[in-house]
C-alpha cells in the first residue's frame, strides 16, 4: 500500500463509521425505545429556579411515573409515597412545598389546577398541588422558584 492511497482509505473509513452511527440513531428512534422511557411529566422548565430538594423529588417522580401514560389515574408507589413530600388529601395525592412568587403570580390559575397556597409574606408561600396537575403548574405566571417540603419525623423520648 502506498501513501497516495491512504487519504482515500481514511475517507472511506470515516464515511463507513458515520453511516454506522447514523443508522444506529435511526433504528433507535424508529423502534420507539426513546419514547418508551420518556417520562409523562417531562422536564423541569428553565424559567423557574428549583431547589436541590425539589429536583431530587422530580427525579423520583419521573422514575415513579416512567410506565404511566396519563397522570389522571396515577397512584404513587409505596416507596415513593413514603419518602417524597406527598400526602393523600381528600382522595387526591398532593405534593407540598414552598414557592417564591412575584407581583404577576396568577392565584386564580393556581387554584383552578386544584392547588392551595398560603402566603407567608409578599414573595413566599407554602403550597399543595395535586401530583396529576404538577406539570401544568409551570405554566402559571409569577412563580419564581420552587422548593419541596421536607417530612418531619417526631423523635420518641
Amino acid at each position: 500500500m502506498t501513501h497516495t492511497h491512504l487519504p482515500t482509505i481514511l475517507a472511506a473509513a470515516v464515511i463507513a463509521i458515520s453511516l454506522i452511527f447514523s443508522s444506529c440513531n435511526c433504528q433507535k428512534s424508529a423502534s420507539g425505545t426513546a419514547n418508551q422511557t420518556k417520562s409523562v411529566i417531562g422536564e423541569l422548565p428553565t424559567h423557574i429556579t428549583f431547589s436541590n430538594s425539589f429536583r431530587a423529588f422530580w427525579d423520583d417522580f419521573a422514575r415513579d411515573t416512567r410506565h404511566v401514560r396519563n397522570l389522571d389515574k396515577y397512584k404513587p408507589s409505596d416507596d415513593f409515597a413514603a419518602t417524597a413530600p406527598v400526602a393523600l388529601l381528600d382522595g387526591a395525592y398532593v405534593v407540598s412545598g414552598y414557592l417564591t412568587i412575584d407581583d404577576t403570580f396568577d392565584a386564580d390559575a393556581f387554584t383552578a389546577l386544584g392547588g392551595e397556597y398560603n402566603r407567608i409574606d409578599a414573595t413566599t408561600a407554602t403550597f399543595k398541588m395535586p401530583l396529576k396537575r404538577l406539570p401544568e403548574m409551570w405554566q402559571i405566571r409569577g412563580i419564581v422558584s420552587v422548593e419541596a417540603a421536607t417530612r418531619v419525623h417526631l423523635r420518641k423520648r
